[in-house]
């Protein structure tokens, strides 16, 4: 994979390149040369961010006059194994001010330091952050109260205890950048509590429209910019393979039979609705015997069972929690596995 770099303007080259020397002076890290004659850095790659964005914190310490701060981050030099002695942060406030008013050129400002320093830190944010990634969940019926008693039988003591639960499990499993597509049903309420329920939710959110979610996308009050689409059906690509996305199950779905050259499925049918009634053991049934039959594919010698890649995201099969792709090829697979070994 690629090493990601920052780039640097001429002006912030000098400015890395004075704040840092000035550091190691101050530190008595070293020798360095004098700064003029030390080498600009216009490209930085995560180490390089890293050991800069530890001497700027230094400098924002020691230019605002923060004395604890100063030594909170000398401290941290020293064990990064600088050469700092006993009285390491004696004095340090005054000579770093001595220091840059001595090395700052009449092109940038106190100012420009600390852009610079939030830009070295917004690059390492970024460099940490997990990768965007494609997720789905059904039928999670926020403020569904008879749920608990009635269908699913989720056994929350309260409606305001299930969705408490939801927004947690929703939440450590879901990252600020994750796309998210809610297989419809997400709320029986109005538009007002289905916002302040979206709000809580991290990433970006998709609807595919189900039976339930008409009382809060009509509600006039309701802000559908929280969501970042809102559709009845809608087809996606996700690592390679094409996913079909709709609220109802659709048996004979576009592109059922396409494989790749190693006969893997390239494409699945994700759905709701019938979360975990006899609706759903229909389809099982269903699944079972489509994928019994066989038929011959073109290019393959012998007779080929159909491919039927069908599956439920209803929200209790992933404990309330958004999954991948993979996750629900996981937890599909399994399921099937104890209802094989239960009968």
């Amino acid at each position: 994979m690629e090493e990601k770099t920052l780039h640097l303007s001429e002006k912030e080259s000098r400015i890395l390149r004075d704040v840092c020397f000035a550091g190691m002076e101050v530190l008595h890290a070293g020798d360095p040369e004098k700064p003029a004659e030390v080498p600009l850095s216009d490209v930085l790659n995560e180490f390089m961010a890293r050991q800069a964005v530890r001497v700027f914190n230094f400098f924002r310490c020691a230019w605002s006059g923060n004395e604890e701060g100063v030594k909170r981050q000398a401290v941290a030099q020293k064990n990064q194994g600088s050469r700092a002695g006993s009285g390491y942060y004696d004095g340090m406030i005054q000579d770093y001010h001595q220091i840059m008013e001595q090395m700052m050129g009449s092109d940038y400002t106190s100012e420009d330091v600390t852009i610079l320093h939030k830009r070295l830190k917004g690059f390492l944010k970024e460099q940490n952050s997990p990768a965007p990634r494609i997720l789905y969940i059904a039928d999670c019926h926020f403020y569904h109260r008879r749920l608990n008693t009635e269908m699913d039988r989720r056994g929350f003591a309260s409606v305001e205890e299930m969705n408490g639960h939801m927004i947690r499990q929703w939440n450590t499993a879901v990252n600020r950048k994750d796309d998210v597509y809610i297989l419809g049903d997400f709320s029986l309420v109005d538009g007002f509590q289905t916002a302040g329920i979206l709000e809580r939710l991290n990433g970006r959110k998709h609807l595919i429209i189900g039976n339930h979610d008409e009382r809060h996308l009509r509600d006039k009050h309701f802000d559908d910019r929280l969501y970042r689409s809102v559709k009845q059906y809608e087809e996606i690509r996700d690592k390679g393979r094409t996913v079909i996305l709709s609220h109802y199950p659709v048996f004979c779905y576009k592109g059922q039979y396409r494989r790749d050259k190693q006969g893997n499925p390239m494409t699945y049918m994700l759905y709701g609705h019938v979360h975990n009634t006899h609706d759903e053991a229909l389809i099982n049934r269903f699944i079972e015997e489509t994928r019994a039959t066989r038929v011959q594919f073109r290019h393959m010698p012998e007779l080929e069972p159909v491919p039927c890649q069908m599956i439920n995201c209803f929200c209790m099969f992933s404990d309330y929690r958004p999954l991948t792709l993979d996750d629900w090829i996981m937890v599909d697979r399994k399921r099937r596995e104890r209802m094989c070994t239960e009968e």
